[in-house]
């Protein structure tokens, strides 16, 4: 996967994010936070959707065990 579209899909919760707000390529910064510890974006939710790296608050299960830990 790559960030040409300037879009992804994060390989670990299926939610579509924005590249450039992730330090990883194929994980959104939720995911690439708490499996890498990248910084996090700071989510400004409308709407079920992040409006600065367009998560949309999934998670793995395994990512929330991590985040529950």
């Amino acid at each position: 996967m790559t960030c040409e579209a300037k879009l992804g899909t994060c390989s670990e919760c299926g939610s579509d994010f924005k590249c450039e707000a992730s330090g990883m390529v194929s994980l959104c910064p939720e995911c690439a936070h708490y499996l890498y510890g990248y910084d996090n974006c700071a989510h400004v939710f409308e709407n079920g959707i992040c409006q600065i790296c367009l998560w949309n608050g999934s998670v793995s299960d395994y990512v929330k065990r991590l985040k529950d830990g």
